[in-house]
């Protein structure tokens, strides 16, 4: 991530965090080590310095959240009994004890308060003072815009069949205007996509039918490389990858030269907003 002096304020990494029982409602999420990478945590730490230990109460600290990792099942995190594998990455600065398995804490170790003013003040000394970096604002926005979109995503309920004292007659009928719909969807699958059998199916199919599938498959990888490596190269150069992203449009369009010498506005077909500043595409 690109550096800056500047840290971010609280209200942003307030915007960031993630609680328990926010990262509980994750956990059965496919990409949940991908979603919590890059938000914060205010979890509980030990001071290597024991002199450095606040007298009384809990010692909480805010730390940047780096991923997610399984482990040994274990359970305290829920008052439902619920137990889990997922062990949470955080970033350890050289003045906290190493946990059990290095840098990695249960959620049993995350709190569900939101983080205070004098637990922001040491997390930038603690920045500061071990010469890491701060995120810059483009990039925690980009963050947050992520991690909003994903939990949109995952709040969104399917519609249900048969809806609260609807009447039977309207209930069909717009049973029967989804089924249309769908089969609109599936005859556009069907003209736009390459229908392939059953992994079961193929034994049944004959030497010259498998042949014939396999040069077909192979075209349509060329292709689809092709057609990948055209879709990821830069918009004014048409050389290199893209690798930057273009604030506040947040379009990645740029390698690292082309934006390092980019004026007015940003290149993506459709896309005229002024181009205010470039940084490196956030990666997990």
């Amino acid at each position: 991530m690109a550096s800056t002096a500047t840290p971010p304020s609280l209200e942003m990494l307030n915007k960031l965090q993630l609680f328990r029982t926010t990262l509980v409602t994750f956990l059965e999420w496919k990409n949940f080590s991908d979603v919590i990478t890059g938000c914060y945590v205010r979890v509980l730490l030990e001071m290597r310095n024991e002199d450095t230990r606040r007298e009384g109460g809990d010692r909480y600290y805010i730390t940047c959240v780096k991923g997610a990792q399984k482990g040994p099942v274990y359970s305290g995190f829920s008052t439902d009994g619920a137990t889990t594998e997922w062990h949470v990455l955080v970033e350890l600065p050289p003045c906290f004890k190493s946990t059990h398995n290095g840098n990695v804490v249960q959620l049993t170790s995350i709190s569900n308060s939101p983080f205070r003013a004098s637990e922001y003040q040491s997390w930038i000394e603690n920045v500061k003072s071990n010469r890491q970096h701060f995120p810059s604002l483009p990039q925690l926005q980009f963050r947050l815009g992520m991690l909003e979109e994903q939990k949109q995503q995952a709040l969104t309920l399917e519609p249900r069949r048969r809806r609260n004292d609807e009447d039977p007659e309207a209930a069909q009928q717009r049973e029967r205007k989804v089924a249309d719909i769908r089969a609109k969807i599936e005859r556009e699958i069907a003209d736009t996509h390459v229908k392939m059998p059953l992994i079961d199916n193929l034994k049944t199919f004959s030497l010259e039918a498998l042949q014939e599938m396999e040069r077909e498959i192979l075209d349509l990888i060329t292709k689809a490389r092709m057609a990948i490596n055209e879709r990821s190269k830069c918009m004014i150069c048409h050389n290199r990858l893209c690798t930057e992203i273009c604030y506040p449009c947040k379009h990645q369009v740029l390698c690292k030269d082309c934006a390092a010498h980019i004026r007015g506005r940003c290149p993506a077909p459709g896309c005229r907003l002024p181009v205010q500043m470039t940084f490196e595409a956030y990666t997990s």
